[in-house]
Formats: structure tokens, sequence, C-alpha cells
């Protein structure tokens, strides 16, 4: 954690918090029943030191074999609860989705100004107001008049690739700002660096941090966001400041620019249009919501989509197999002459397969976004306080070995069977993009994007390993960043045309 300060006034927020706690608990209907089993709790600090720094759903999955899929913690008083099993997540977050689909709040969040983005509103009326308006343009019937804008896209990042290979994880970003920058603002992107791009890029490295578990003291210990900027230790103050100015950018400027006049209307105009009859108050919420919408479709479409194709250029170095096979199905359906069409994508089972290997392989949210309960609860005999926070551990869920045999292989034939998709296995889509009423609202246009990047990448290139100074092969185990949305770490590869054929294709 971030802050070191005196201990007096931390002991005594401390003492008030678990005494809060402890007064609210005794009243539970549910008080004689035991908590979920887990790590031992010291007095005060709960499980603080048991907590790890990093990928913590990896220490969470090991943590099954000892304590089982529902385990407890706590830390400064705060209950939290990891799901490590689609039967609790689906009990919890589905069935029970009335008393479980509130979200934490996090002061830190509020402090930087991103409190405005769907995915951390409370669960009520303000939140259902933009699920609306979100779900009203990225439900499934919808999402295919975006599929033009999408090819282009992926056409423009066959050409980045052609011209500057060695840029590719840039080339990536890059592309994936793009294309929600247009889809959802009509604004086409500046070549080279383009400002709503960087901005979005510089706010979500904060919200990535921000939202990690465990990263502020102030989450748990809410008294801590008076502690002024100047006093030692109060770095989450100065970071906050900082990462405000993005975050607040990140909707405002391209919803000032937004592009009305176009042949296409992008979906912050007719945001827009829906509110030039309303006035006053009125008008200045529905305004609100709004620019809350447009900005998380942007802004989180484009690093989730970011990480997810990255994995991908990274499984083709690590599986080269998978590269060869997928190339020999489009070579097959689509022929040498053009490049892969949405048309195709029922006759290409094992590109799609890729596209669910991928959320599976390195789930982009391996914990997802955390729920919290809102009133006392029991499960399986077992006590869940009211204002428990609860994770679902989405990586252990999708490596787990009984339903994904050999989880750390990029395998997208355990998907298949007899060359048809296998309903005997389960869609990694079901966890990968969250449960119950806070699933991810924009997973239709996610899983699109992600196929007709993955076919056109695979159809024009060859993915192969960079080469060290004596021309040996560089293989790197992937690593992934810890924080709520995962990256992995910087790596090399060659990225080359397929063919003269290939490299026509990109340029007509």
């Amino acid at each position: 954690m971030s802050l070191s300060i005196s201990s007096v006034p931390l002991l005594v927020g401390l003492a008030i918090a678990l005494l809060w706690k402890y007064v609210k608990n005794t009243g539970s209907q549910y008080r004689d029943l035991a908590l979920p089993p887990g790590p031992k709790r010291l007095p005060l600090i709960g499980n603080v030191l048991d907590v790890p720094t990093e990928q913590h759903w990896k220490t969470y999955a090991e943590w099954t074999q000892k304590y089982g899929d529902v385990i407890y913690l706590q830390v400064f008083g705060q209950s939290i609860i990891v799901l490590n099993s689609v039967k609790a997540v689906v009990e919890l977050f589905e069935k029970r989705s009335v008393n479980n689909s509130d979200r934490p709040h996090s002061e830190m969040v509020a402090l930087m100004g991103f409190d405005w983005a769907m995915g951390s509103l409370r669960y009520g009326q303000w939140w259902r107001r933009h699920r609306r308006a979100f779900h009203q343009y990225f439900n499934q019937n919808e999402v295919p008049a975006y599929e033009p804008r999408l090819h282009d896209a992926a056409r423009r990042l066959l050409r980045r690739l052609l011209r500057e290979p060695e840029d590719f994880l840039f080339h990536i970003r890059y592309v994936f700002g793009a294309i929600f920058l247009s889809v959802v603002y009509g604004i086409e992107a500046a070549e080279g660096e383009d400002e709503h791009i960087a901005t979005a890029e510089r706010a979500l490295h904060g919200v990535e941090e921000a939202f990690n578990p465990g990263s502020f003291w102030v989450d748990f210990l809410p008294f801590l966001k008076y502690v002024p900027a100047w006093m030692p230790g109060a770095v989450f103050q100065k970071k906050a400041a900082e990462w405000r100015v993005d975050c607040v950018a990140m909707k405002r400027k391209p919803w000032q620019n937004v592009v009305k006049d176009g042949e296409y209307a992008p979906v912050a105009a007719k945001l827009a249009e829906r509110l030039s009859h309303l006035e006053g108050e009125e008008y200045a919420q529905e305004e609100e919501v709004a620019q809350n919408v447009a900005g998380i479709a942007y802004g989180a479409g484009a690093d989730t989509s970011v990480s997810t194709l990255q994995c991908f250029f990274q499984a083709m170095i690590l599986f080269p197999k998978v590269q060869k096979l997928a190339q020999e199905e489009l070579a097959r359906v689509v022929g040498p002459l053009r490049l892969p069409q949405f048309s195709d994508r029922e006759s290409l089972p094992y590109i799609r397969a890729i596209c669910k290997e991928c959320l599976r392989w390195q789930p982009v949210v391996p914990l997802g976004l955390a729920h919290q309960s809102i009133t006392d609860d029991k499960y399986r005999g077992y006590f869940i306080p009211g204002s428990t926070i609860l994770i679902q551990n989405t990586w252990g869920i999708l490596h787990n070995p009984e339903e994904y045999p050999e989880p750390d292989e990029f395998r997208p034939e355990r998907f298949l069977k007899d060359g048809k998709w296998n309903p005997d296995v389960m869609d990694p889509g079901v966890i990968a993009f969250g449960a119950g009423r806070r699933i991810c609202p924009g997973r239709y246009l996610s899983e699109l994007t992600l196929f007709i990047t993955i076919a056109c990448v695979l159809h024009t290139f060859d993915i192969t390993p960079a080469l060290d100074l004596q021309g040996k092969p560089i293989i790197r185990e992937i690593k992934m960043t810890s924080g709520v949305v995962s990256h992995p770490e910087p790596f090399e590869c060659n990225v080359k045309p397929r063919s003269s054929l290939a490299e026509s294709l990109i340029l007509e």
C-alpha cells in the first residue's frame, strides 16, 4: 500500500471502523453462522499481510486447494469473499443479483474523478439509466451496424504492421483507440500520436492502479481522504490530482468534438440527439449520462481489446501450430484474393475458437470488477455480511484443469468437436465478461472486433519469434501486469507478410 503516516490517527480510525462493523454484524439474523474459510486473521489488520502484491488471481486459485472455492478475507474490518468457481458465481451474481449487484465505493476512484464510469457506479436508478442508454447502442442486434468501421480499422492495422512491423505493440494500442474513437464519436484519429488516444491511455493507466485491490489505504480507511497532499506519505493525493485531469478530459474532450454531420452517425451523436427536446435540470442530467456512456464505451472498450490482441500475438509466437492451422482454414474458406469478411464468420470455426481461447488463456480483467453485497445473507451455511466485497476470480475459473485440461496451453481446438463448436465445453465468455446484472454490456462489440482483427492479421502475416544476435529465436514466457486490466509486459516478435499477394491485399 502507498501510505505511511503517523500511527495514532491511523489506529483511531481503524478502531472506529472495526467498532462500526462489530455493532452492525451483532444485530444480524445470521450472526451465529461461521464465516467462510480463509487465511487466519490478525487483530486489527486482519489479512492485510496475506493479500498478494501482484497477480492476486494466481494466489487465490492456489488457495482453493486449502480453503475451497469460496474464500473469506478481512482487511481493516472490510469483509472480502473470493469466488473461485462458476457455481458460486452463478449462485451469488445471477440467482441473487438483487443483493449482490452493488459496487464497493472507492475513495481513490472518486478522488481521481473516475466515479462517473458505469462500471464503478453504485447499484440503483442512476446506474440503470446508464445501463439502458449503453445497451440501446451496443446490444447484440445493434453492433452489426459497426462492422464496416471495424473492418476498415483492421485494414488500417495491417497497413501499419506492413510499414513498421517492429512497432506492433504501439500499432495495436493506436488502432484500437482509433476504432472506438470512430465508432463512438465519429472522430478520425490523427496519424502518429493522437491527443484523444493519448489522454485515454494516461487516464486508464491511473485507473488500473487505483482499481487494483489493496493499492491504497484510503479505500479501507476513508477518513484519509482529508489528509492534505503536502503531508508526508500522502502520495495518493498527488497521484489522484494528476490522474483527475485526464480522467475528466477522457470523456469531455471527444464529446465536445463529436462529428454530427457525416454520413456515419456515431454513438455520441445519437445520444446527443436524444437530449435535443429537454431543458434545464432534466437536460443537464441526461447529458451527463450520455457523456458518461460514451466515455466508458470509448475508453474501456479500447483498453480491454488492446490487452486481448497483444496476448494473441504472444500466443502465436509460443504456439506456432495454432497459427498454421488457422491459416489453412483461412486459405480454404477465404482464398488468396480477398481479406476475411464478417460474412465468413460461421465458416471459420477455428478462428472463432482462437478468439474464445484468447478470452480464456489470459483474461483481460482477471479478477473481474468487484461486486458488493447489500444486506446480510447466508450461502452454504456460511454468513456473508452486508457490504462484503465479492470478487470473481475469472483467471482461476478459466484455468480450472477439470473444465479446461492443460489450462496454460493455448489450445483453440478444446472448443471444437469434429470441426464444429463443442457445446459440452463452457464458453469462456460466460465468465470473461463478468456475470449477473453487471455483466459487460460491450461484450458483443468486443467479440466482433476481436474476430475480424485476428482473421485479417492471420490471413496476411506470419508472426514468429524475434531473433537474437546469433540468429536464434527469442522465446519468453508470457508475463502479465497486475492491474485491474492486465496487459502482457512488452515483448518482441517478427511480423512479416505471408506473400507478395498478401501484401497487395493489404495495400488495396
